[in-house]
C-alpha cells in the first residue's frame, strides 16, 4: 500500500510551515526546496487550507502558517482528508458474488483501522521534534 502524492505534498508542506512558525513561507518557497510543482502543491495547500490546517494569505506580503497548533495535528487524520477514502478494498466496483458472504473486507477494514489508529498516536508536533527532521528542513529552507 502507496499513498499518493497529495497525501506525501501535504505532510512536506506542513513540517516546512512547522518549522517556520514564525513567518509565512510560500508556495514557491515550499516548491523550490522540495523540487514539487507549484501547481501539485497548490491543490494540496488549498485542501488543507479548507480543512483549516493552513491559514494562508493572499497577495505581495502573503503566504502559509500552520492554522492549527502542531500537536492538534494527527498524522491519521492527514492521511484520511488526503485520500480521500482509506479503504483497502471495494467489494461493490467490480460486483463479488461473495458479498455478505466473506470475511476478506471484514480483515481488511480490521487493518485499515488499527493502521489510522496507530498513525493516531503521532502528531505534526511529533514529527517536527525529531532532531534529523528538523534539520533536514531547516537545511532545505536555507538552500531553497
Amino acid at each position: 500500500m502507496e499513498l499518493t502524492y497529495h497525501t506525501d505534498y501535504a505532510f512536506r508542506v506542513l513540517m516546512y510551515a512547522g518549522v517556520n512558525p514564525d513567518r509565512r513561507v510560500t508556495l514557491g518557497e515550499i516548491a523550490g526546496a522540495y523540487g514539487i510543482s507549484k501547481e501539485h502543491l497548490r491543490k494540496v495547500v488549498h485542501r488543507l487550507a479548507r480543512e483549516g490546517l493552513l491559514a494562508t494569505v493572499k497577495g505581495r506580503s502573503g503566504g502559509i502558517t500552520l492554522g492549527r497548533d502542531p500537536q492538534d495535528i494527527r498524522v491519521g487524520d492527514v492521511v484520511e482528508l488526503m485520500e480521500g477514502t482509506t479503504h483497502i478494498i471495494n467489494c461493490k466496483r467490480q460486483p463479488c458474488p461473495l458479498i455478505g458472504r466473506c470475511e476478506l473486507k471484514c480483515v481488511f477494514d480490521r487493518g485499515r483501522k488499527a493502521f489510522l489508529h496507530e498513525l493516531n498516536t503521532a502528531t505534526l508536533a511529533d514529527l517536527l521534534d525529531d532532531a534529523p527532521t528538523l534539520k533536514g528542513i531547516r537545511v532545505l529552507a536555507e538552500s531553497g
